[in-house]
């Protein structure tokens, strides 16, 4: 089942391991991409208020997405995304866990993923569904055309 909510990727598998838990987040993205451009359907994804998972990393998470896609989108930053739950991640996560690219995660993460100490690429959340023809955000020294 492919959660159309972040309140039901918890549900699914907020109590399951990392893999999961990220393959639900993957699936819940395909969900919200598929509703390009349809804002108020958009909106709806992201809307629900979902329950802790009790995991701070993956809390961060859920908070992260809900930030990052409606601010990324045009969207209302849900009220939910600003529980202290979702800011409780202590030890600061990168993905890709790559040392090479540690400084790039650093420079290039979302502001919504950066206040929570995840640390990720400029686009953190493209999947093949992601809406064809929308600009990627781009960083100054990204001088790759093909992107």
């Amino acid at each position: 089942m492919r959660p159309h909510t972040l309140a039901e990727v918890v549900s699914i598998a907020g109590s399951g391991d990392r893999e999961e838990f990220g393959m639900a987040c993957d699936e819940f993205c395909d969900a919200f991409y598929l509703s390009y451009p349809n804002k108020e359907r958009m909106q709806a994804h992201l809307d629900p208020v979902p329950d802790t998972t009790g995991d701070p990393e993956k809390d961060a998470w859920i908070g992260a997405i809900g930030e990052h896609l409606a601010l990324r989108w045009g969207l209302t930053v849900p009220e939910w995304t600003t529980r202290p739950m979702h800011f409780a991640l202590t030890t600061p996560a990168f993905m890709p866990p790559s040392m090479a690219l540690l400084p790039f995660l650093i420079a290039e993460s979302p502001s919504a993923f950066r206040s929570r100490l995840i640390f990720t690429m400029a686009e953190p959340l493209r999947r093949a569904r992601f809406p064809f023809g929308v600009e990627l955000i781009r960083m100054p020294w990204d001088t790759d055309a093909r992107r």
